[in-house]
C-alpha cells in the first residue's frame, strides 16, 4: 500500500511539469504573437526625429546618417547600429538614442567643445577640444572664438577624430583648462599660445603683450597683471613674466 501510495504521488507531480511545460510554450506563443504585431503594424513606422543638445554639428547631418531607416519599424530600428554610426563624427563625444511610439527617434547629444585652434606649418587651423581630438570645421567661417597655438605640424599629419598626443600641445592644453578653471574671465583675453624653450607664452588679444604665466596661483598673477596694465607702462613689445610669486616682472620684448 505504501508503494502505492508513492507512485501515485510521484505521478501526481509529473501532471504539474507537464502543465508548467505547456503554460510556458503558451505564454512564449503569445508573446511572440505580441511581438509579431508590434513590429508589423504600420502605426510604428518610424518617420520623425527630434534632436537636442548639437550646437555645431548641423542637424542636416543626423537626417542624412537616420535617412536608412525611415519607414522602417520602430522596434527594430537598430539603435546600436545608428549610435555606432553617430560616434563616428569627430564632434559626437556621446549619443543618447530614444524611441518614442507612435513613429519618433530622439537623439539627445553631447558635443566635443573645441578648446583651441590648432595651426599648421601650413597656415590652416584646426579646432581641437581639451583631450587633444581634432575636430571638423562644417562651414568655411570660423565661428568658434578660441585661442591658437601654432605649431610645425603639417596638414597631412592632422584628420578630424583622432587623437593628438604631442608633447607641446597636451601642455598648451593643460594650460587652457588651468585658465578655464582659475581665471575664466580671462579666457577671451587669449589671442594665442606658443612655445619658446619648452615654456608657454601667452599673447594678449586686447594689448598684444606676451605673458609667461605662472605654475601656481594663475588667477591672482593674472589679477596682478591687470593692475600693472592699469597703472603701468607696458607697451605692445613687453614680455610680463608672471612666474614670481609676489611680483609681476616686466621685460623688453624678444628676452
Amino acid at each position: 500500500m505504501e508503494l502505492n501510495k508513492g507512485t501515485r504521488k510521484r505521478r501526481g507531480n509529473s501532471r504539474y511539469y507537464l502543465f508548467f511545460f505547456f503554460a510556458l510554450i503558451g505564454v512564449a506563443i503569445i508573446g511572440s504573437g505580441i511581438w509579431f504585431g508590434l513590429t508589423n503594424i504600420d502605426l510604428f513606422k518610424f518617420q520623425k526625429m527630434q534632436i537636442s543638445g548639437n550646437k555645431v554639428i548641423p542637424d542636416t547631418l543626423f537626417y542624412k546618417i537616420t535617412s536608412p531607416y525611415i519607414g522602417m519599424n520602430l522596434f527594430t530600428v537598430p539603435s546600436s547600429e545608428i549610435k555606432a554610426k553617430l560616434n563616428t563624427l569627430s564632434r559626437v563625444k556621446n549619443v543618447k538614442l530614444h524611441k518614442r511610439l507612435p513613429d519618433t527617434i530622439k537623439l539627445d547629444i553631447t558635443e566635443r567643445k573645441a578648446a583651441i585652434y590648432l595651426k599648421t606649418i601650413e597656415g590652416d587651423l584646426y579646432p581641437v577640444d581639451s583631450e587633444g581630438v581634432v575636430l571638423i570645421i562644417y562651414t568655411p567661417v570660423y565661428k568658434e572664438d578660441i585661442p591658437i597655438y601654432s605649431t610645425y605640424l603639417s596638414n597631412n599629419q592632422i584628420k578630424p577624430g583622432i587623437k593628438l598626443k604631442y608633447s607641446g600641445l597636451q601642455k598648451v592644453l593643460q594650460l587652457h583648462q588651468r585658465v578655464v578653471k582659475e581665471a575664466p574671465d580671462f579666457l577671451t583675453q587669449i589671442s594665442e599660445y606658443y612655445l619658446i624653450a619648452n615654456t608657454i607664452n601667452i599673447i594678449d588679444a586686447k594689448t598684444g603683450t606676451r605673458i609667461i604665466p605662472s605654475e601656481e596661483d594663475f588667477a591672482t598673477q593674472i589679477s596682478r597683471y591687470r593692475f600693472v596694465l592699469v597703472n603701468g607702462n607696458i607697451n605692445r613689445n613687453s614680455v610680463v613674466d608672471l612666474r614670481f610669486k609676489t611680483q609681476v616682472v616686466v621685460k623688453a620684448g624678444n628676452k
